[in-house]
């Protein structure tokens, strides 16, 4: 296939995807919404997890909860928890319309 055939095609394909999103219901592009929220959540806490392994790890490696081993996986998490905080207000605010 030629470059134009297959920008053609592709061209088709997005014009029928935006129809049939377009078709949708509120309720499925609710859920969509959703769901790319929870997923985000999922990732963040499996991060988050290895972040705490890793902090955990550090202080009992350095016998201290501060100093240079332990700082940036603080700063870490802090960012960590602020993301996840976020994204748990964004699915609140989606539930409660």
């Amino acid at each position: 296939m030629d470059k134009e055939r297959i920008k053609e095609y592709g061209g088709l394909f997005a014009k029928k995807a935006q129809e049939l999103w377009d078709g949708l219901g509120d309720e499925v592009k609710w859920a969509k919404e959703v769901t790319e929220i929870r997923l985000q959540m999922e990732f963040l806490e499996a991060k988050q997890d290895r972040l705490f392994k890793e902090y955990g790890k550090a202080v009992f490696l350095s016998g201290q909860c501060e100093g240079p081993a332990v700082d940036g996986l603080l700063k870490e998490i802090t960012v960590l928890e602020d993301e996840l905080q976020k994204k748990y207000l964004a699915l609140q605010k989606l539930k409660a319309e």
